[in-house]
């Protein structure tokens, strides 16, 4: 018992806030938490560039809890809200700081950014405690200007147009295998506060090369293109409408061409300038969709048009004590009433007390619209090669996963010696 008892003795310890506090209890620096739930943030640098600060491991041992959330802007980049949140002696205090980062901004330019934001927040309540007297302020004046040049004199010669191109091509090979992989795709958007305009389309084909034991040579290829057009106009504070435009070919699924049209409405319980924090929305969609198939499908049809409709129910809520995403979707096909999907997918991190979080990931869906199955049992080589799409009732994946740190709280020394870069 008395390995036991040692056990439950280090626990107790290990959760006593003021056993924590007690070990760095002659230290009057600013305590501060960094909860960066979107990522992005780079812990590290933090702790050495902000240096007047102590980064503690748990937000309950805290003065600050320093939550950093990103939605992506107009442009491609990232709107960030850091929240600076008082606890302890700051309790009841909190203060909120946005900066924004174009797009392909590099990890050393965005971390830079973010701790210099962090400085402007730390720093009215750091100068009060012991050190306070090492503050100063600077501000660097806009070269060749005498005041700062805003938005709204800004003339935007692209008229907020943003353009993106990719080509990315992959490829491995053994002695008695290959594969390799080629995908590209092009996208445009215009995003204001009253409207957003997007094109976007991508292409993908991929081939494998495989020999048997008999020496045989197989090859498969598999081949997609999608293209939509999107347009969304906000209408009030919580209501949106849009439409959306598409079409493209899809191997796996067996269309050697399909169409799609859709027209829809949502609605956010909080006005979405919250949205990096919060949102809980609902959605309804009524469209039509048309299919070329490849193959005759179970139904015996060479291609169809169906109507459709869908209704989306969302929420999503970043806070000190964790994150929790979940949705639930439903799309029918309006021809058959026993034609139709439903889906519920759901993410949470929770802290649960000092040191202990829990992680919980899952997802599940009821199949009933598959209408593109080609007649026939598949191969086993379509199968094993993952050829084409399978009948299936439904889908299902989930993950749960605990974490528990203990020790020391105010440890923030950086020593990345002999770490594997790319780890």
């Amino acid at each position: 018992m008395a390995p036991l008892r040692r056990l439950l003795l280090l626990l107790v310890c290990v959760l006593s806030p003021a056993a924590s506090f007690a070990q760095g209890s002659t230290d009057e620096r600013l305590r501060v938490f960094l909860d960066c739930p979107t990522g992005g943030c780079d812990r590290n640098f933090f702790v050495t560039a902000l240096p007047f600060a102590l980064w503690t491991q748990d937000r309950l041992d805290a003065d600050i809890h320093l939550l950093i959330t990103r939605i992506t802007t107009g442009a491609g980049g990232g709107e960030y809200t850091l929240s600076f949140i008082g606890q302890r002696r700051f309790a009841e205090r909190v203060d909120t700081l946005v900066t924004f980062l174009p797009p392909n901004t590099t990890d050393d330019m965005r971390r830079r950014e973010l701790a210099r934001v962090t400085m402007l927040g730390l720093a009215p309540l750091a100068a009060r405690l012991p050190g306070g007297e090492r503050f100063s302020v600077r501000y660097e004046q806009p070269a060749g200007a005498d005041s700062a040049v805003t938005m709204a004199a800004f003339a935007d010669p692209w008229d907020y147009w943003v353009y993106r191109v990719r080509a990315n091509g992959s490829g491995n090979a053994e002695s008695r295998s290959s594969s390799y992989e080629i995908t590209g795709g092009l996208n445009a958007t215009r995003v204001t506060e009253d409207w957003k305009v997007s094109f976007n389309g991508q292409n993908e084909y991929r081939a494998n090369r495989f020999e048997t034991s008999d020496t045989t040579e197989r090859r498969y290829f598999l081949r997609s293109f999608d293209a939509s057009a999107r347009v969304v106009r906000s209408v009030t504070e919580h209501w949106s409408v849009g439409a959306r435009l598409g079409g493209g070919l899809s191997e796996f699924r067996n269309q050697d061409a399909y169409g799609q049209l859709d027209l829809s409405a949502e609605w956010n319980y909080f006005p979405w300038r919250e949205a990096t924090s919060r949102q809980l929305i609902a959605l309804v969609a009524v469209g039509s969709r048309y299919f070329d198939y490849r193959e005759i499908t179970i139904y015996g049809l060479a291609s169809e048009h169906r109507p459709v409709a869908r209704a989306v129910f969302a929420g999503e809520s970043r806070q000190t004590w964790g994150t929790v995403d979940a949705s639930l979707r439903y799309t029918k096909f309006l021809h058959d009433a026993d034609t139709y999907s439903a889906s519920f997918n759901g993410r949470t991190t929770l802290r649960i007390t000092r040191g202990l979080s829990l992680e919980l990931r899952g997802e599940a869906t009821k199949v009933n619209d598959q209408l593109y199955l080609p007649r026939g049992e598949a191969s086993e080589d379509e199968i094993l090669t993952r050829q084409r799409a399978l009948a299936t009732a439904f889908r299902l994946n989930g993950s749960v996963g605990l974490s528990f740190t203990f020790g020391s709280i105010y440890n923030t020394i950086v020593n990345p010696r002999l770490d594997d870069l790319g780890q």
